[in-house]
């Protein structure tokens, strides 16, 4: 008495195959429940017909692979190199920023500030025509007068709403490499957060 397991009554047995049906497909037969072969599998493994007709068609549809040695090849087309992105130098000219700005402590001494924070007239007058500004010169570091005193003024840009923003700034945007479109969504944050 043969124990059957329900769950393994449909396995597929092996197909073996001829060279005379090699290049059809095939389906494997399979076990019945009851241990035959069904019909529907086995007549699609029949001999095939040596009719022209189906030799050609299955030659038709078999992949030449001399073909992929013997054609001439298509040459490389390199794609564009990509759009350079833009500097500080490129947009606002070659100096960006005032060159050494400082300040003077209550001693006499003299103290350098971050130039980036020093835009020229002609960087804030630029930054002032992409937000929609106008150029005011203002003391930001020491707008109260005390012990120190800034020997520049810094070039800001006054919004239409009142509110300013640092065009030095704006340009250093620029020196990270960044793509156009990122810079001008860098602006559109400073002018929104200012």
């Amino acid at each position: 008495m043969a124990h059957v397991i329900s769950r393994l009554a449909n396995v597929v047995a092996p197909v073996k195959t001829t060279p005379a049906n090699s290049l059809r497909v095939t389906r494997p037969s399979t076990l019945g429940a009851s241990g035959t072969t069904s019909t529907a599998a086995s007549s699609s493994t029949a001999a095939p017909s040596s009719s022209s007709s189906s030799s050609s068609s299955s030659a038709s549809t078999t992949p030449d692979f001399r073909s992929l040695f013997t054609s001439v090849p298509t040459p490389y087309v390199a794609p564009p190199p990509p759009t350079p992105a833009p500097t500080a130098e490129s947009v606002f000219g070659p100096n960006p920023w005032v060159t050494n700005p400082t300040c003077q402590g209550p001693d006499g001494s003299s103290i350098s500030y971050n130039p980036y924070y020093f835009a020229t007239a002609s960087t804030a007058a630029k930054v002032a025509q992409m937000v929609g500004g106008t150029v005011v010169q203002a003391y930001q570091f020491t707008p109260n007068g005390g012990g120190f005193a800034q020997q520049q003024s810094n070039y800001m840009v006054k919004l239409a709403d009142g509110r300013l923003i640092n065009p030095g700034l704006v340009a250093s945007f620029y020196t990270h490499g960044y793509s156009q479109s990122y810079v001008d969504q860098m602006v559109a944050n400073e002018v929104n957060n200012a």
